[in-house]
């Protein structure tokens, strides 16, 4: 017997509220049964044997930043004096992104229990440092203008303070993607103080030029400016916020629909990218690493794929005149630059391109000690120290040629 059109919407709306009340189950079961998924990087560094400490720094224009700090586990304990090392994240992403999966052999994990004291940056305005001493990132637009250059200000503080706690003179640096795009303009920009504080920089695929990029999202981010004028006259000042809920649902939708996100992580990342089939890896970068992203700071990165150059921000004709005295913003001084460099590159790079990767090598040819191509690298590579670990060890060997100093042998 025909019930009519009504049974029928009844009946498909039934099944369509059973079908969520599932996916939901689904979610809570694997939230429950993902223990370390649900953990901080502060209890998945204690579960594992490792110390944790956070600390609060202030910039000295006003933000509050939050240091994470990984000490030596038990196979390093024995040593009296670790070397102080800081980590900095490529775009979007935070110091959870140094330890993705769960091992002793992410970065963080690594490189502790190899006797480094393993500092983990985390930039203003993501969710972890998200404060200020005056302005409310809810309500004042001041808060969220910032630019590539303005990070240099989070460095130094961050810098001095691990100095300080320490008791170290100089110490390296170890910066991935657009950690190493902003970490390398601090150091052209702010040489006085860097150069006598910093005993080498590792720059990851260093960000410091798009304009050759074979990424989707990159190009069309750059190509097309309005895109953020139309998001930031919306009020939309930070991209990506972080919210546990979505997170749960990104993560557990992303590991389900596998195919899904293969294309979307192809967007980002380009449609040859090894690292594609790397779901579980995928997964993690898509729901939990990100957690905001200031939306000046990612058009001032983008503006590279237009100019193939690094400059300052670029406000158009008539402002950068009132602004810099000429129509085009004038470019990043990076001549300037005055400690050892090591690049790292990924053979495989769709976002950082092999001609980028060279005019990057002429920008600091004079300060280059070390240059490798890691060949089946992708870009997203470097994260993941459990899967490479040659880049890692590479990593130790150039901090042991080129080592902290402690304040009273410098």
């Amino acid at each position: 017997m025909n019930k009519g059109p009504k049974y029928t919407k009844i009946y498909y709306g039934k099944f369509f509220l059973f079908s969520l009340m599932i996916l939901f189950y689904l979610i809570h079961v694997e939230a429950q049964v993902d223990e370390y998924w649900n953990m901080g990087l502060g209890e998945r560094a204690e579960a594992l044997g490792f110390g944790y400490e956070e600390h609060q720094v202030t910039t000295e224009d006003g933000y509050i930043l939050t240091l994470m700090r990984v000490l030596p586990g038990s196979q390093s304990a024995q040593l009296e004096v670790n070397q102080p090392i800081l980590l900095s994240p490529p775009f979007m992403q935070s110091s959870e992104s140094f330890d993705p999966l769960g091992s002793e052999d992410s970065p963080a994990f690594y490189l502790a229990n190899e006797g480094k004291d393993v500092w983990l940056f985390n930039i203003r305005g993501s969710s972890f440092s998200r404060e200020h001493v005056s302005l409310d990132p809810s309500t004042d637009d001041e808060y969220w203008d910032f630019y590539l250059d303005t990070i240099r200000y989070d460095y130094m503080a961050c810098i001095q303070f691990i100095l300080d706690t320490t008791g170290f003179s100089t110490m390296p640096v170890f910066a991935m993607s657009f950690g190493g795009a902003t970490f390398s303009i601090s150091l052209a920009l702010e040489p006085e103080f860097f150069s006598p504080r910093i005993s080498v920089a590792v720059l990851a695929a260093p960000a410091l030029n798009l304009g050759h990029t074979n990424t989707f999202m990159d190009a069309i981010l750059g190509d097309y400016p309005f895109i953020f004028e139309a998001l930031r006259r919306a009020g939309i000042n930070v991209f990506r916020e972080d919210s546990p809920v979505i997170n749960d649902l990104l993560y557990t939708a992303s590991q389900f629909l596998q195919p899904i996100t293969q294309v979307f992580g192809s967007l980002v990342m380009g449609e040859d990218d090894p690292f594609l089939y790397d779901i579980d890896g995928l997964s993690f970068i898509l729901a939990r690493s990100d957690n905001g992203f200031g939306m000046r700071m990612m058009e001032h990165l983008f503006q590279s794929v237009q100019s193939a150059d690094l400059t300052y921000f670029n406000y158009g004709p008539e402002a950068n005149l009132e602004i810099y005295g000429t129509e085009t913003p004038p470019e990043i001084p990076l001549e300037n630059i005055n400690v050892p460099i090591a690049l790292m590159f990924a053979g495989s790079d769709n976002t950082i391109t092999e001609r980028d990767q060279q005019w990057v090598r002429e920008k600091m040819s004079d300060n280059v000690i070390f240059d490798h191509v890691y060949e089946g690298y992708s870009h997203m590579s470097f994260l993941y120290g459990v899967r490479r670990k040659d880049y890692l060890d590479d990593l130790i060997e150039i901090t042991e040629v080129y080592p902290a100093t402690i304040a009273n042998e410098s």
